[in-house]
């Protein structure tokens, strides 16, 4: 059902607005033959998490070609959901994808459908979907992945958007399969999971940084995404008080390493400052590094580490892990940075919908509280364009406390798709994609009335010179200490 075809594109150079920019693609076309599509990689320059220039690479996914499709009808801008193995990146899709995946599920959304031919009219089909890779997969294996460092995420994913569009409109190469977008043509962001952040991320990228006019963004459908890692954290704690494993344990180093190996306030900090020897023993650090296990994969082999233990010791890991391969916050993270963030949920009850109050210090566990809240995509920004949040309310992985955060900052720019089955994440994630609420929200989106108004920060004004910390308290003048703090409807780093 695939056929492939393999063409080299030599270089392209196109105008994006004012500035002149080139790429450098090999683009290998594959063909769909079950939804009407054809998909392609391609690669494009941005900029990596450490501020250089970086090749990243994407996925993209357009209307079956002929007379059938008169034109593209919006364009989706697909952020796929937590990853471990390169395998499962988007520009891998070809080569080792399966279809029972988030990426496969977004692509569907340039075909016509699967069991029934969707008509033109139908905004939910027969669009350019691009779906980037993030940092650290794809062209960037090599690289560190910046787990849940929401700002770089965002500006490559729109780098990838921006380019991708002007590949498809304007290489000679695309001509037989290309279409003309409708005249009223949005940009829709959706993802789940990380996917629902970097897609909340990316459009509060695209208001901050004036690009809502040139990819003519309309919003984002975000699921079960971790909008504020610290009140996930906290969540974490709450959880494990009363004595609960935690759902899916690689979370924990997934977010500590994307923090140590990227953010300023993390300098000089390691993952051994945090994590417990006990827990790092069980090589979860070199399958993070590596990417060539599943985060399924990394159960199956804490599930042997719990069955075989370690040097003919078979209770050697029986202290940490459960049977079925999981285990307890306090089992790993080091008791004084538990303690730490259990003093701030004693202090906070309301931490979900009101601003957490942290003790007061100057040292690597105040640097990791910074750090999160500087990823926290309620702070510093009230959105321009509607955002449709779908979450479960027993997801013990992406608490519903996300939602909620979003909502209580957010008001009626959020509209709440609360989960049919309200079952677990993945189990949710399947609902998400395959499930009638997306469709109707992508509709919903592609047909509101377009405008271009200006964003309202928390600090009332763009041009309001004034600091502010996370809990949007005025200060006296610039802060002294570190820390992450709000200037110009920006978020600011103090090292």
């Amino acid at each position: 059902m695939i056929r492939k075809l393999s063409v080299w594109i030599a270089a392209l150079l196109f105008s994006c607005g004012a500035d002149m920019v080139s790429a450098q693609e090999v683009i290998a076309l594959q063909h769909d033959w079950v939804c009407d599509m054809w998909f392609f990689t391609y690669s494009y320059p941005s900029v990596s998490a450490t501020g250089d220039p970086v090749t990243l690479t994407a996925l993209a996914c357009v209307p079956e070609g002929g007379t059938e499709v008169e034109h593209v009808n919006n364009v989706i801008l697909g952020c796929h959901a937590t990853i471990t193995s390169n395998e499962q990146c988007p520009s891998e899709f070809g080569n080792t994808g399966i279809l029972n995946s988030d990426v496969y599920a977004l692509m569907y959304h340039a075909g016509s459908g699967l069991e029934t031919q969707n008509p033109q009219s139908d905004q939910s089909y027969h669009n350019l979907v691009i779906v980037p890779d993030y940092e650290g997969y794809g062209a960037t294996v090599g690289h560190a992945h910046p787990y849940l460092c929401e700002e770089i995420t965002a500006r490559q994913v729109t780098d990838a958007a921006r380019y991708g569009i002007l590949l498809y409109q304007n290489d000679e190469r695309l001509a037989d399969l290309r279409h003309p977008f409708r005249d009223d043509w949005r940009t829709i962001c959706i993802g789940y999971s990380q996917g629902g952040a970097v897609a909340m991320a990316t459009q509060r990228y695209i208001e901050q940084n004036h690009l809502t006019d040139e990819l003519r963004l309309s919003g984002a459908i975000c699921g079960d995404g971790p909008y504020d890692p610290l009140t996930t954290l906290l969540y974490y704690i709450e959880n494990d008080q009363k004595d609960e494993e935690m759902a899916m344990p690689v979370v924990m180093p997934l977010m500590l390493k994307g923090l140590c190996d990227y953010s300023p306030l993390m300098t000089g900090h390691a993952l051994s400052d945090y994590l417990q020897e006990h827990f790092l023993e069980t090589g979860i650090l070199d399958w993070i590094t590596s990417k060539e296990k599943t985060t399924e994969q990394i159960t199956v082999a804490w599930r042997l580490l719990y069955a075989m233990g370690k040097d003919g010791d078979n209770t050697y890991y029986r202290d940490l892990l459960t049977e079925d391969g999981k285990m307890r916050l306090r089992d790993i993270l080091k008791p004084e940075a538990y303690d730490y963030f259990l003093q701030i949920l004693d202090a906070n009850p309301d931490y979900a919908t009101q601003p957490v109050v942290v003790p007061e210090g100057d040292g690597l566990l105040e640097d990791l509280y910074a750090a999160l809240q500087g990823n926290n995509l309620t702070i510093g920004w009230q959105p321009e364009h509607p955002l449709c949040l779908y979450h479960s309310i027993e997801d013990k992985v992406v608490p519903v406390h996300n939602y909620q955060l979003a909502k209580a900052v957010f008001g009626d720019r959020v509209t709440f798709y609360e989960s049919k089955d309200n079952g677990n994440h993945l189990d949710t994630g399947n609902e998400f994609y395959t499930g009638t609420t997306l469709e109707d929200c992508i509709r919903e989106l592609a047909t509101l009335p377009y405008q271009t108004t200006g964003i309202r920060s928390i600090v009332q004004s763009n041009d309001t010179p004034d600091w502010y910390d996370l809990s949007g308290r005025r200060l006296a003048g610039q802060p002294t200490r570190r820390g992450v703090y709000i200037r110009n409807g920006r978020k600011i780093i103090i090292r």
